[in-house]
């Protein structure tokens, strides 16, 4: 038997720029796996897997989606929607807010680390931000303030 969820809010964010980088950077590693294997260029392989998976990784951190079901903030990256990043109700320590973020507080686009914790970064402007194990975790999506007014919703277990 299938456990079903229920999704309370969901938002989706992507980056047109990455997701293109990422295309072509996929083209290019295509290009040089051919040159590999039809000349003697053996040497094109290595650049080929590195721009190859280089190309992966952007495509999976162009777009997010986000999620507060009946029990949890869920954070899908990717077109597939995968991997699954979750939080329960007890694993966030104060109330979800919402913060203005820019490229350039966080060192750039994408899965950023930086002072202000952990940031997906796919455009610049409102973050849905909580706070799990000391550490902010920041996700730039559209209507981030009902996303935080949902996730502080969520039913806690009494102390």
């Amino acid at each position: 038997m299938t456990h079903v969820e229920r999704v309370l809010w969901s938002s989706h964010a992507s980056n047109r720029w990455m997701q293109a980088t990422a295309a072509l950077l996929g083209l290019i590693a295509v290009g040089l796996a051919v040159a590999g294997t039809v000349g003697t260029a053996g040497a094109m392989w290595a650049p080929a897997v590195v721009l190859f998976f280089s190309s992966l990784l952007l495509l999976v951190f162009a777009s997010v989606t986000v999620r507060v079901t009946g029990t949890a903030l869920e954070v899908a990256y990717g077109p597939l929607g995968r991997p699954v990043r979750r939080w329960s109700p007890e694993e966030i320590e104060v109330p979800a807010r919402v913060e203005e973020r820019r490229p350039s507080q966080v060192g750039g686009w994408g899965y950023r680390v930086s002072r202000l914790g952990t940031t997906v970064m796919v455009r610049g402007g409102p973050c849905l931000v909580i706070r799990s194990r000391g550490r902010d975790f920041a996700i730039s999506v559209d209507d981030a303030q009902r996303g935080a007014t949902l996730v502080n919703a969520l039913p806690r277990p009494a102390p």
